[in-house]
């Protein structure tokens, strides 16, 4: 007894000192959180009342002044002629309603109506008080665009709730909203929809009095939310309703909170509000689909990374940037109070949000509040390399920036055009949203996908002359080869030795710059071009056909009229452009070589080229660089000219005919062939072949009605893709498998169907598969059960010789 009890006293005396520890622990745990100096985000005082915009300013008032024109103040005002931008005097029939107590119907007027909703950026409503302090939209609204009254229908019925002002608008429209009356603190979203009710802040500067100390100064602002958390502006800049589901607004929600906790977002699989694409369909949807995009998560990407630091914070974290503003702004004595303490990579709290571009203080109020008006600044900014190594080179990827000596840099040909796109006309295109269109903040371009249920895909607006088709599968066929080439580059890699620094820089390059080809294919493919061949990976491939200066063949057309216009409409001079060369080129990855054969003056150094498909100077050539006329011109008549291009795997025209009879009786490509329209001499096949060979044309019965000589001696057989040939049949010789396609299996004519297994046989097979599918499929059960009835059994044994020790224990 005595020992089981000086063995508890000591438990005790254990239990009482970690105890101790535990409190001294949390002691200094509070003490430094009660001295250390706030960053950015403090958390709203729920006892805090609002106090208008007017009390905000007496202290603000260059902040105020600024405010006052902005989009934000202006998305609810007084009805007035002053702040109408709407034409009353068009549009009677679109805005005729029914008014309560009034026998006729009537178009509504400027006089019935109480406020105007919207800046006047894209559409002006009018809302009609139905009682005190309950308000209803009128349903249509003046189109700023069009300059025209259109419906807003959401209803079949005016009074629907859709209509209801206060059930489905105000929260986002005015500031300091009571649910319950109906009434509100100020129209449109003033200074405490942001940053909360401000009666404790302005309480503590009015304590704190003109020379506030330090403290009093950190509580000042302590009082008040100074946050560029995005839930501030996803309580409106989003769609959802409240969890209750009285209302489509966050009537709880105050800044410095979790938006959640009050508020439901639509759901992304939701037909109604969002294109399949991942794009919003409906206005106000910022929020939602910023959760979706790379920005939302890239301080959480960040953190995971194990080689993150605080220096990529400036990029990856909105509060590091406020911070760092506000310890800039204290050095430089623009800010009283002491700075606050530099945020880490485990004490930053927010990724890339609205305000990392976007300032809704910003002077002067530019478009949509920018940080800046040079969108490709603002974007590049980031998106850029770093001082130490590769990181996410895409400026320098756009812009053919060279970064080994090996290769020389390529701009994109977006890049140079005076009028190309910038990053915003792709990653935030316009996005069809009611009336109107609203750049994405998905950041995701739109991607044609083949179904109808898609907004406008982002590149047929400038490339309207490319079929959507085309440019899925340039896209998918870039992505995808140089996706496929970056792996075989790392996997030779991963066993290579002695490998050149410049090899890796270039992976990395590629692999950084994330868009796979896309910004940047022509620079792209020449620094794996280089990469491949230093790792033996190619060999370098010669043209076969020499470049020749390429002369634009309407200077050709004055003197040869008859000749230009038969060529104009030939398959050469469409030989870049049909929709099957089209295609390949884009499954392909659009490899620059192969406009030295479908285009005219390729330039393998830039792989660019001159014109559109074979033009005159392909085939007629000059000597020595002299000019055509007074000099005469080369007729291209042998056929080395044509076997230039129409040789090698697949085009092999050429090679078939250099072991055909033909060759070795003189016969050239030209002596059956017209070069202008790709035609045959004589428009008919028998005609053509039967000027030479006439004793063929008495056969009657290979030269029967519908057979040409083609049908036996030139068949084309297409490789698996469909596209390219793999034999055009100018060997002339027959195959015995072509007289079987019309004689049938005749003796060894058709070995191949001969050959073949009989449908009995098929299902004979089949069935003794089935049977042996089924015995393993048994024999895997049962090795199963056996496996678990083992285990099963090892358990129960376990168990009995723990209940014999513990028995044992016991006797």
């Amino acid at each position: 007894m005595k020992r089981w009890f000086l063995n508890c006293r000591n438990t005790l005396c254990w239990c009482l000192v970690g105890l101790g520890i535990c409190l001294i622990l949390l002691g200094l745990v509070s003490l430094v959180s009660s001295t250390a100096r706030p960053s950015v985000t403090y958390a709203q005082d729920d006892e805090a009342e609002y106090i208008g915009a007017r009390e905000c300013n007496s202290c603000h008032s260059e902040l105020g002044r600024s405010h006052t024109e902005s989009r934000h103040v202006l998305t609810l005002q007084k009805a007035s002629e002053d702040t109408v931008v709407a034409d009353f005097s068009q549009g009677e029939d679109v805005r005729t309603v029914q008014f309560p107590g009034e026998d006729a119907a009537r178009p509504f007027t400027l006089e019935d109506a109480a406020y105007v909703v919207g800046s006047g950026r894209y559409v002006q409503r009018f809302l009609f008080e139905a009682d005190r302090d309950e308000y209803y939209v009128f349903p249509a609204e003046w189109n700023v665009q069009s300059q025209s009254w259109q419906p807003f229908t959401l209803a079949e019925s005016w009074t629907d709730p859709a209509y209801d002002w206060n059930q489905n608008c105000v929260g986002c429209h005015t500031t300091g909203l009571n649910t319950r009356r109906g009434t509100w603190e100020d129209d449109g979203v003033q200074c405490e929809a942001c940053h909360g009710p401000g009666s404790v802040h302005a309480e503590e500067a009015d304590d704190a009095g003109d020379s506030p100390s330090d403290r009093e100064l950190r509580n000042i602002r302590e009082s008040i939310v100074l946050s560029p958390d995005a839930q501030v502006c996803g309580q409106c800049h989003s769609r959802g309703t409240t969890s209750d589901g009285d209302y489509a607004f966050p009537d709880e929600y105050l800044p410095g909170q979790t938006l959640a906790n009050s508020f439901t977002l639509v759901a992304a699989d939701d037909p109604v509000h969002w294109w399949q694409t991942g794009h919003a369909m409906m206005p106000n949807m910022q929020y939602n689909e910023w959760l979706n995009s790379a920005h939302s998560t890239a301080l959480s990407t960040l953190k995971e990374s194990p080689e993150a630091e605080d220096s990529c914070l400036s990029c990856h974290s909105s509060d590091y940037q406020w911070t760092q503003a506000q310890i800039s702004a204290v050095e430089a004595e623009e800010r009283a109070g002491d700075a606050p303490d530099a945020l880490t990579v485990d004490t930053a709290q927010f990724g890339v949000t609205c305000t990392s571009c976007h300032n809704p203080h910003a002077e002067n109020n530019p478009d949509f509040f920018l940080t800046t008006s040079d969108t490709y600044t603002l974007c590049t900014d980031c998106h850029q390399n770093t001082d130490e190594g590769i990181h996410h080179p895409v400026k320098e990827m756009y812009e053919g920036v060279q970064i080994v000596d090996n290769v020389e840099g390529k701009p994109s040909s977006h890049f140079t055009d005076e009028n190309g796109p910038e990053c915003t006309t792709c990653h935030m295109s316009e996005i069809p949203i009611e009336s109107d269109s609203r750049a994405t903040h998905s950041l995701k371009p739109v991607l044609v996908d083949g179904s109808e249920d898609t907004p406008p895909d982002t590149c047929t607006g400038c490339h309207a002359d490319l079929t959507p088709d085309y440019i899925e599968q340039f896209v998918e066929g870039t992505r995808e080869k140089t996706a496929d080439r970056l792996q075989t580059v790392e996997t030779s890699l991963a066993s290579a030795a002695d490998v050149p620094e410049w090899v890796q820089t270039v992976v990395d390059f590629v692999k950084g710059d994330g868009s796979l080809g896309i910004h940047n294919y022509a620079y792209t493919d020449a620094l794996l071009d280089a990469v491949e061949l230093q790792m033996g990976l190619v060999q370098i491939t010669v043209p076969t056909s020499s470049m020749t200066q390429a002369i634009n063949p309407s200077d050709c057309e004055e003197c040869h009229r008859n000749e230009f216009r038969q060529w104009a409409s030939s398959p050469h001079a469409n030989a870049s452009l049909t929709n099957v060369f089209l295609r390949d080129f884009a499954n392909q990855g659009r490899p620059g070589y192969c406009m030295n054969c479908h285009g005219s003056g390729y330039n393998p150094d830039t792989s660019s080229h001159a014109f559109e498909g074979v033009v005159c100077t392909s085939c007629h050539t000059m000597e020595n660089g002299v000019e055509h006329p007074p000099a005469p011109v080369e007729i291209g008549k042998a056929s080395e000219v044509c076997g230039r291009c129409h040789s090698g795997a697949h085009a092999p025209t050429y090679d078939e005919w250099l072991v055909s009879a033909h060759n070795s009786s003189g016969i050239d490509c030209v002596d059956c062939h017209t070069p202008h329209n790709n035609g045959l001499l004589l428009d008919d096949v028998n005609a053509t072949c039967g000027s030479c060979h006439q004793e063929a044309l008495t056969d009657p019965v290979h030269m029967g009605e519908e057979m040409d000589c083609v049908d036996c001696h030139m068949v084309r057989q297409l490789a698996d893709d469909g596209v390219h040939v793999v034999n055009t049949g100018h060997s002339m010789l027959i195959n015995p498998g072509v007289c079987a396609d019309c004689h049938g299996n005749t003796h060894l004519l058709s070995v191949r169907e001969s050959n073949s297994s009989t449908e009995q046989q098929i299902a004979e097979v089949n069935t003794l598969q089935s049977e042996i599918d089924k015995l393993k499929e048994e024999a895997d059960e049962e090795r199963n059960a056996g496996v678990v009835g083992g285990a099963l059994g090892a358990l129960i044994v376990v168990i009995i010789l723990g209940i014999m020790w513990r028995m044992r224990s016991f006797l």
